[in-house]
């Protein structure tokens, strides 16, 4: 009788442990099935200005002889240089490059090229790079006063960059990240439910434009022709979501 009433009792125990256990699990299995990943984008935007700047002027001439072309050359290049200098800048800012010359031969009236000098063209390239921006695109500017004045002058247009750019995009990636973050908080809030954990992330690329541009690029975007940017950046995170307890 006693044994019997032992068997029952632990029967009974059993039986009420595996109760317990599947509620338990069962409650377990819940929660997992509602925490449920979502998707966001996070944007964010920033002014910004550049801090360094250069353009590049390059003189050209031809000549009956090289001896002749060289000479124009090197009063085209002295006019260039005393240009800059007025300018302001320093002669660490002024990059001459190596004179460069093409001999060009004559042809005759089939077109054949002879083994006969018809001229000789000459060109020579001047790099400016400065920290004064304002300067870089003023000067740059102001060479077509040297082209009217009969130079042969070649003149890029000016390239205004940001040094500190790394800075900048962890900046606005950490600011991208908040804004996604808030978003999932609106969303999960509609739904009565809350943000969880950070699953996955990623960055999408830099865009700099001009300021009030609306261009992009799938490959990013570095716009150098002016002096004042707009930088920004998409972060796409996904979180777990969670119902309140």
């Amino acid at each position: 009788m006693n044994t019997t009433i032992k068997f029952t009792t632990a029967t009974v125990i059993l039986a009420l442990g595996m109760v317990v256990s599947a509620g338990v699990l069962s409650k377990f299995f819940v929660r997992v099935k509602h925490e449920k990943p979502i998707t966001v984008k996070g944007y964010a935007e920033r002014d910004i200005a550049s801090d360094i700047g250069s353009f590049a002027c390059t003189c050209r001439v031809r000549g009956a002889s090289l001896q002749e072309a060289y000479a124009k050359l090197q009063d085209s290049r002295n006019r260039v240089l005393d240009y800059l200098k007025r300018q302001g800048f320093g002669a660490a800012e002024i990059r001459p490059e190596i004179m460069d010359t093409l001999r060009i031969n004559k042809r005759n009236e089939k077109g054949v090229e002879l083994n006969e000098t018809e001229f000789f063209d000459a060109h020579q390239t001047i790099g400016v790079t400065s920290t004064n921006v304002a300067l870089i695109r003023d000067a740059a500017l102001g060479t077509t006063d040297l082209i009217k004045d009969g130079l042969d002058l070649v003149v890029s247009p000016p390239e205004f960059l940001v040094s500190d750019l790394k800075d900048v995009k962890v900046q606005l990636l950490a600011k991208a990240t908040e804004d996604g973050y808030r978003r999932a908080q609106a969303l999960a809030a509609n739904s009565r439910a809350k943000v969880g954990a950070l699953v996955a992330a990623e960055q999408g690329v830099l865009q700099i434009t001009r300021p009030h541009s609306t261009d992009t690029s799938g490959g990013g975007m570095y716009d150098t022709s002016t002096i004042e940017k707009t930088a920004k950046a998409v972060v796409t995170l996904e979180y777990t979501i969670m119902p309140n307890d």
